[in-house]
């Protein structure tokens, strides 16, 4: 992103004119190598922007046209913006990059004079050396004229910036949903929390862009600034990380009104205005600058559907409240009458890291939040179910909105309570996909497996009357295994100087493909026609030590038992060490000591099995274990359970210890400051 528009001006020439004269003619083997992308940006009906970056500088130019095989349009010199890593001395008016890793260029390619509604086909070269497209990949499309009814559909991801499993699954789950439909993605809101931890431009590349990059290549990401890359991006000087990574609208050039500022800003598809704001680190009140320029914004739009997204939510009980934190209030109570008042319909935020779906409502300003005559429909807004919300045709003021908090994207997932005004609360990885086709705007949350675990729809059609419910439906409080996510474990240090009673990889003894009897878990149980293997047991991940090769589509179930002897009559306890998918039930001769993510029965028995990606180890104390203890041998024992018997992984690694009392009491403590450092982020 740029804030100054002279800098848009200046050609690919000037940092190739530059950079030779700096650093001498480059040898061509070391540079033009992709770094980053390409990627789209800014799309409107007549413009496209194309962004990549290389290891060194190159003569860039674009080519585009109707089909792969016929690109018979190029965008070159004045049509490409250069922009440079600090450590390139290429002269003062180069603009540079804010932390870019040495010898990075960036290039801007604007594509301009597009027809609207049109798929287009494009190519990168160096000169004449193609870099990347040229394939059926390689492709974008224009949005339609402002007003003009399309259908739309739409991604919505937020806290995913991870760059782990969970992430990478919940995009597959989305790529594998649209592809089965044979629906493609139109563009791809991103609510913030894209790069973990501090949103620098390392994290960026690892955590956003090699993860998403197949998606992006074709669908453009319009983004909302997390408070992660608020750690390095600053929304009152629009420089930072962030604001390299992406180029959006300030002079209103996607519709809506002028912003000035790349932190907060408009734009249209069709008949649908979105509307994106910076809830982190600007001026939230009624006469700041944000909220007189979102005044000025909906005043000006004709639009029948608007959408708002920003990163922190207004109504949340998730691993943040909305009732206690001053970003959260403050969009309530300051932003929220703003847009109700201009009929908005939909607003997407995340920060909070779970699904939270709320009725359709109005007027919900106060602290704590009530959902007392603020609700207008409590039916589930699924069209099988209770029926869509409904609204009255074009935006009409305070009819209504549904909330949704999407933080949900990949980040580890955890709950405080429960906001009364949500209908669906779910602590499970995954995204949201919308559709809005006519009257009717239709969304829903697809889980990292795939599944449709909520769907709701508002549909816009005549008048109608909006009533408030005195008493309105109320969402039930969590149990304490709602309390955090489901067959995962809170997180508590592994002990230094614990006694290893079974060490880290031992041989165990084990049984796959078949059941035991009832007993297999007792001391005396012959183990005749069992296997020896050393832990962890799996397979899918390549970092197990017993691979399991013909589990996946035979058998989902595990029994594993390894002897020891007696621990040290010391005060302390015995503890579990233990990483684990999906789920597990641990034994001590015979005695069930702890069971995570199997929710009924035991082997053949056993199930509804949570979802859980093995993670790395979890410390379980158990305080009550040593009462199940031998006077000289003895035996654990653990079944491990896949959710699916198609799954694409399995993970069984676990090893026993005892923690003496001193050590147990500094641990609790650590856990203690660690729980609170959490809270606080």
């Amino acid at each position: 992103m740029l804030q100054s528009v002279r800098w848009r001006r200046l050609s690919w020439q000037v940092a190739l004119v530059c950079a030779l004269a700096a650093c001498g003619s480059p040898a061509r083997s070391a540079d033009g190598v992709l770094s980053r992308g390409p990627y789209l940006q800014m799309g409107t009906p007549d413009s496209m922007a194309i962004l990549w970056r290389t290891e060194g500088p190159i003569r860039p130019t674009v080519r585009y046209g109707r089909s792969p095989d016929q690109l018979d349009h190029v965008v070159e010199d004045d049509g490409i913006t250069v922009r440079v890593s600090p450590d390139q001395s290429n002269g003062d008016d180069l603009p540079r990059l804010h932390s870019a890793p040495e010898q990075t260029y960036q290039y801007e390619a604007q594509l301009t004079g597009l027809e609207a509604g049109t798929e287009y086909y494009y190519q990168v070269f160096d000169g004449e050396r193609a870099l990347a497209g040229g394939d059926a990949d390689h492709r974008f499309a224009t949005h339609p004229q402002p007003g003009q009814a399309r259908p739309l559909r739409f991604w919505v991801v937020g806290d995913s910036g991870t760059g782990g499993k969970d992430q990478k699954l919940v995009h597959d789950a989305m790529r594998q949903f649209t592809g089965d439909q044979d629906r493609p993605l139109d563009l791809y809101v991103h609510v913030g929390d894209m790069a973990y931890g501090s949103g620098t431009d390392d994290q960026f590349q690892e955590r956003f862009f090699e993860i998403y990059q197949p998606t992006l290549r074709n669908v453009v990401c319009w983004p909302a600034m997390g408070n992660h890359e608020g750690h390095t991006s600053k929304g009152e000087t629009g420089v930072g990380p962030y604001y390299d990574a992406y180029r959006v609208p300030t002079r209103g050039e996607a519709g809506g009104a002028a912003s000035g500022t790349e932190a907060y800003y408009a734009f249209d598809y069709g008949r649908v205005h979105f509307v994106c704001l910076d809830s982190h680190d600007l001026d939230r009140s009624p006469a700041g600058a944000m909220a007189q320029w979102l005044r000025a914004d909906l005043e000006k739009t004709n639009a029948d559907w608007l959408i708002a997204f920003w990163h922190h939510p207004p109504y949340t009980k998730g691993s943040h409240d909305s009732d206690r934190e001053r970003q959260l209030v403050e969009m309530r109570t300051h932003v929220m009458p703003i847009l109700e008042s201009a009929g908005v319909d939909l607003v997407l935020t995340g920060h909070s890291h779970i699904y939270e779906r709320s009725m359709l409502i109005d007027g919900a300003y106060a602290t704590p939040t009530t959902a007392e005559g603020v609700v207008l429909d409590d039916g589930d807004g699924d069209p099988s179910g209770d029926g869509s919300y409904r609204k009255s045709a074009g935006l009409r003021p305070n009819e209504g909105a549904v909330q949704v908090v999407a933080g949900h994207g990949g980040a580890g997932l955890s709950r405080k309570g429960t906001m009364p005004v949500m209908k669906r609360i779910l602590l499970e990885h995954g995204s949201v996909v919308v559709d809005v086709d006519g009257d009717a705007l239709t969304a829903v949350m697809i889980n990292k497996h795939g599944e449709t675990r909520d769907l709701f729809q508002i549909v816009k059609r005549g008048e109608v009357s909006p009533q408030r419910i005195a008493d309105p439906w109320r969402p039930e409080p969590p149990s304490p295994e709602e309390m955090r996510p489901p067959g995962k474990l809170p997180r508590v240090l592994v002990p230094k100087n614990a006694v290893q009673l079974v060490k880290p990889h031992e041989h165990w003894e084990y049984l796959a493909g078949e059941h035991p009897p009832e007993d297999w878990n007792e001391f005396d149980f012959h183990t005749e026609g069992w296997s020896s293997g050393r832990a962890g047991f799996g397979y899918g991940d390549d970092d197990d030590m017993t691979q399991l090769k013909g589990m996946r589509g035979k058998y989902s179930v595990v029994y594993t038992r390894t002897e020891f002897g007696e621990p040290p009559a010391a005060a302390g306890e015995l503890g579990l060490v233990i990483n684990y998918d999906d789920g597990f039930i641990a034994y001590l001769n015979g005695q069930e000591v702890q069971r995570v993510g199997v929710k009924k029965g035991s082997g053949t028995d056993a199930g509804k099995i949570d979802s859980h990606e093995a993670d790395g180890y979890h410390y379980i104390p158990l305080p009550g274990a040593r009462k199940h203890l031998r006077p000289d041998e003895n035996l654990l024992a653990i079944e491990g359970h896949n959710r699916k018997i198609d799954s694409s992984d399995f993970t069984l690694d676990a090893y026993f210890i005892f923690v003496p009392q001193d050590e147990k009491e500094v641990v609790e403590e650590k856990a203690e400051k660690e729980a609170r450092t959490e809270q606080e982020e």
